[in-house]
């Protein structure tokens, strides 16, 4: 198959998600799209080899009736043979095709087919047991829910829902024929890696980055054709450890996983990879309190253990005592498993080993229990070969900088550690960060190697670090010589001259305000100074203390009591498909939200965000610090923006309204005396207040559109001259 057929593979797979997307997040409706991926392949698995087996005798095993006596001895033998070949057996009304036929109305008058899926589904599990395969079938669909509301809240339309779904996946060739495939592996490891990027933090729970894998694996599988025995005590979906599978033959796959629904998906993803029943063992339980594979030694061993995770540690008198831990002289902190599981893993690699675990920069240099571990580790044991620093914002749902940690218990080079610094080394993404090839095989080829590079990677010797007391900190061995910047005297001259220019240009127009005004001209370079001028401004206006004059030396019109709705209005437009995500910030405004936050918060799918004009205010509805009620502030982006459905987006009457409320605002006090009186707390401290009760209250407002002007200008007028003073410094 090309690379095209494969890429459409994946996208008429990820297409059948848009069935369940409207009504559920990523976390919840991947359960329904890979369950029934997996149901269907399985179905097809079981039609291809039940062909094999009919090939000689012109029989169709869809066509076999149970009911007929002839027919049941066929089903018979392909069942018994299915057993031992597939681990699982599905008789010909339980195929995938013909739940779709009847759900389509093609087999008898009833299309309600929920009943007979939830049985099919159990069937799966039934036929195992008793069987080798007992232990990878049990339970594998229990998070499959056909009963839940999410589906509909009929079971007609829950029916309507599921058919529409299996109907969807029946047009989609998943090429099982073709024994030498595995691209529907490939097409559900992708599905996988997008849930991933729509779960947010959850996404941490069962997915590693493909790069990331693929550099773990590259490392594990070096110089070897073969691997006997391959585990990850954290398992996740299993991507990770079948990732090693690309690189060398493996012959036993072992993993553990606490969470029962990432439990399930990691056994149908081995399943979906061929990987034959008997040649994996995925458990699962909690790997620190509840080992399930005391015995194993392992060849390679690789993992992406939660990051700084809870766990009993030494409040538990048999863990003090286990014998992976006991030795180590002190366990890891309680708030901080991560140590936990390096150890735990050291304990089940053999001999002749290697290990690979991506852990956070912060357990390379933390003191205490931790550094007493990594003096047990290096100094004692010897077993850490390389650590190799990553790039920022690699993994889903935490942008906590990380590392590889590669270990052997008989190294070639025992007398020093390899230290890689790759941090600088990525393409920068719309959420998450990417390691590209070349950068990968820098890695790869600099690990092999063992060379030493100039601000990229060093060999350190086993004294050095001991004298360094065990800090394995990356900086401290591979430092970064930042380079003098080179200064062009004459040009950054011609610069301040312009911003002086520019500053007076300011200054002589405030002047002339502040003449207006019949109040002293702002001067002088405190910033400081300069902001609390324009609140004293704001409040000496809003408080009609000062008017600005017409052209006859007159008061303006009174300004007058004006309900929000009068000049804010909401245009509800969405997104266009190509614009920013920003964030609101307290001091900031409206920002880029990967600037601001180094990484995306987005949902996968943002075609529900907000556009935000140039000139709108934005109001957030979510408390931050000294603003319980929730943030407003105007755009001042020069390029249409998107921002969450959760805030909202008005449009001002004028642009120089526009500029007054956002200076009104900026006040906590004025936000906070605003909103206090129509914001209601909701639970977990959510804020309830619509649009409407929003725009509902009200402000006294300057009526004249020049006054609006005078005063908008004056207020952009200071601003500007902050930014220039600001420049200068």
């Amino acid at each position: 198959m090309s690379d095209e057929q494969k890429r459409l593979l994946e996208k008429q797979l990820w297409a059948v998600a848009d069935t369940l997307r409207s009504s559920m997040n990523a976390d919840e409706y991947k359960n329904y799209i890979l369950g029934f991926i997996f149901y269907k392949y399985l179905s097809e698995k079981q039609e291809v080899y039940a062909k094999s087996l009919l090939k000689n005798d012109e029989v169709d095993f869809a066509d076999l009736d149970e009911s007929k006596k002839k027919d049941q001895e066929y089903i018979s033998a392909i069942k018994k043979a299915s057993l031992e070949k597939l681990g699982f057996f599905l008789q010909p009304s339980q195929l995938f095709s013909q739940l779709v036929k009847k759900g389509k109305g093609e087999i008898g008058e009833d299309k309600f087919i929920l009943e007979d899926l939830k049985a099919v589904l159990n069937a799966i599990e039934q036929t195992s047991a008793g069987t080798d395969s007992e232990d990878d079938f049990k339970g594998l669909f229990d998070d499959v829910d056909l009963t839940s509301v999410r589906l509909g809240q009929t079971e007609k339309t829950k029916n309507e829902r599921v058919v529409e779904i299996l109907s969807h996946l029946s047009k989609i060739d998943f090429k099982l024929e073709d024994s030498k495939s595995d691209v529907l592996g490939d097409a559900y490891e992708y599905l996988i890696s997008q849930f991933a990027a729509g779960a947010g933090k959850k996404a941490g729970e069962f997915y590693t980055p493909s790069q990331v894998s693929r550099l773990m694996a590259m490392i594990v599988t070096e110089g070897k054709k073969k691997l006997r025995s391959v585990y990850d005590p954290t398992c996740g979906s299993g991507s990770l450890l079948l990732r090693l599978g690309d690189y060398a033959q493996i012959v036993d796959y072992y993993g553990q996983e606490y969470n029962t629904t990432t439990y399930n998906l990691a056994r149908m993803n081995m399943i979906l990879h061929g990987v034959h029943f008997s040649h994996f063992k995925i458990e699962n339980g909690n790997t620190l309190t509840d080992d399930k594979f005391p015995d194993l030694k392992a060849e390679a061993v690789v993992a992406n253990p939660p990051f700084s995770a809870n766990w009993k540690g030494d409040t538990d008198p048999t863990l003090v005592a286990d014998e992976r831990f006991s030795q180590y002289g002190r366990l890891a902190p309680k708030s901080k498993a991560d140590l936990a599981f390096v150890v735990h893993m050291l304990h089940h690699l053999a001999d002749n080993g290697i290990m690979a675990v991506v852990l956070p920069l912060a357990v390379l240099f933390r003191p205490d229990a931790e550094e007493q571990i990594r003096k047990h580790m290096v100094g004692k044991q010897n077993y850490l070969d390389a650590i190799i620093g990553l790039p920022p914002n690699l993994f889903y749902g935490t942008n906590i900088p990380a590392a590889i940690l590669v270990f052997k218990k008989c190294r070639k080079q025992d007398d020093d550690i390899l230290f890689i610094d790759a941090s600088r080394n990525y393409e920068q993404g719309k959420k998450q960060n990417h390691l590209p090839t070349e950068c990968i095989n820098q890695i790869f080829n600099t690990y092999q190697s063992r060379e030493a590079i100039n601000e990229y990677s060093a060999k350190i010797s086993l004294n050095e670090i001991r004298d360094n007391g065990y800090n394995l900190y990356i900086p401290r061995y591979v430092p970064i010589i930042e380079p003098d910047e080179s200064i062009d005297i004459a040009d950054t001259a011609s610069k301040l001259n312009e911003i002086s220019k520019l500053e007076k240009n300011c200054l002589d127009k405030l002047r002339i305000c502040s003449e207006n005004l019949s109040i002293p001209a702002p001067s002088g370079n405190n910033i400081g100074l300069l902001k609390k001028y324009k609140k004293g401004l704001l409040q000496a206006l809003f408080k009609q203390e000062i008017r600005f004059k017409d052209k006859n030396n007159k008061n303006f019109e009174d300004w007058k009591y004006t309900k929000l709705n009068e000049v804010l209005f909401e245009h509800k437009e969405k997104p266009k498909g190509t614009e920013e995500v920003y964030s609101v910030s307290v001091h900031k405004g409206l920002v880029n939200q990967i600037e601001h936050l180094g990484r995306s918060y987005a949902a996968e799918n943002t075609s529900k965000y907000n556009l935000v004009k140039p000139g709108d205010i934005v109001y957030t509805k979510s408390p931050t610090g000294g603003l319980p009620y929730g943030i407003i502030k105007q755009s001042k982006a020069e390029k249409e923006v998107i921002v969450s459905p959760l805030y909202g987006v008005f449009t001002p009457k004028n642009k120089h309204l526009g500029t007054i409320l956002d200076a009104y605002f900026e006040s906590k006090a004025n936000t906070n005396n605003y909103l206090y009186p129509i914001v209601q707390k909701g639970a977990k401290n959510t804020l309830n207040i619509t649009n409407d009760i929003f725009l509902s209250k009200g402000l006294t407002l300057p009526v004249s559109d020049e006054e609006q002007k005078d005063i908008a200008s004056m207020l952009n007028l200071l601003d500007k001259l902050i930014g220039l003073k600001i420049q200068k410094i």
